[in-house]
């Protein structure tokens, strides 16, 4: 009895379009990756493989699709540089184990050799109480799919504005704390939780935080070319105190992905003391509110 939940996001704007799909222990990576490509808008005509972490062409090993995996046992074995895997024969399970794959972890996805169409899958949850034997289930997810795959990946900077009331009182770059707590007054607006605040001559400004609605929250912060939604969560059927406290699992996932991503780029390893750390204006904004049992 055990699934995995991974998180799989369009390199390009990671931000803009990823979706999560639960898939059995014993399903292949083939499986995996036919749940992938209608999910994002991808067609399945090409070659491709899955490999390590988010090094794609440099990747120690590679699952490769069963149609390249064929064609390669042709070849001569000493010219090779990686380890290469038959995607249709290796399931999840056995991935997660040779990769020694934890929590956060990442594996990469390159589908068309052509285009290279990048996308990195990070494990967000083991689920010991779902079958092994679970197909590929897309759980959640953010983004319109890719409208036509033979133009250049492009970023999301056409993507649609914040809602109301948020798009309408942002600036571009940062917002004073101040204002952002004034935003409870709001009928629909029931929390909000400055996240990452930078004292300035100006005062305190924000580049994070997260608000709750009524029946939904976000986890917003600041890129370019402006704020964009990292995390929505959906609370329908919740309580009010529970639909925080999904929302603050959500920021501190965020936190864990953001110390991923930084030790990707700089090369550093960022341990848990580092990702608790960046949990202090949260933890302290909840026991501001009453709510630091959360």
């Amino acid at each position: 009895m055990t699934a995995y939940r991974f998180r799989i996001k369009f390199d390009p704007d990671p931000t803009s379009l990823w979706r999560d799909i639960v898939v059995g222990a014993d399903r292949t990576i083939t499986e995996l990756q036919s749940a992938i490509n209608p999910a994002v808008g991808l067609d399945q005509g090409h070659l491709w493989f899955v490999g390590e972490d988010e090094d794609y062409w440099d990747s120690a090993v590679k699952y490769q699709c069963p149609q390249e995996y064929d064609e390669s046992l042709s070849g001569d074995p000493l010219l090779r540089t990686e380890r290469i895997e038959n995607a249709g024969d290796v399931t999840i399970g056995e991935m997660t184990r040779q990769l020694g794959l934890e929590q956060y972890d990442r594996i990469c996805y390159l589908y068309d050799y052509g285009d290279e169409w990048r996308f990195y899958a990070i494990l967000k949850e083991v689920l010991s109480d779902e079958p092994s034997d679970k197909e590929p289930d897309i759980v959640k997810e953010k983004g319109d799919p890719i409208n036509d795959q033979y133009d250049p990946p492009e970023t999301g900077e056409s993507d649609p504005p914040l809602p109301d009331p948020l798009y309408s009182v942002l600036p571009e770059t940062a917002v004073p704390v101040a204002d952002l707590r004034e935003l409870e007054e709001r009928d629909r607006v029931v929390h909000v939780i400055p996240l990452l605040s930078l004292e300035t001559g100006f005062g305190a400004v924000c580049e994070r935080f997260a608000i709750q609605f009524e029946d939904t929250g976000y986890v917003i912060e600041n890129f370019q070319p402006g704020w964009q939604i990292v995390e929505e969560v959906d609370g329908v059927d919740k309580t009010e105190e529970e639909l925080l406290a999904a929302l603050a699992d959500a920021v501190r996932e965020w936190h864990a992905e953001i110390a991923e991503i930084s030790g990707a780029v700089t090369g550093q390893h960022f341990d848990e003391e580092t990702v608790e750390a960046m949990h202090v204006e949260l933890e302290a904004e909840l026991e501001r509110k009453g709510y630091g049992h959360l």
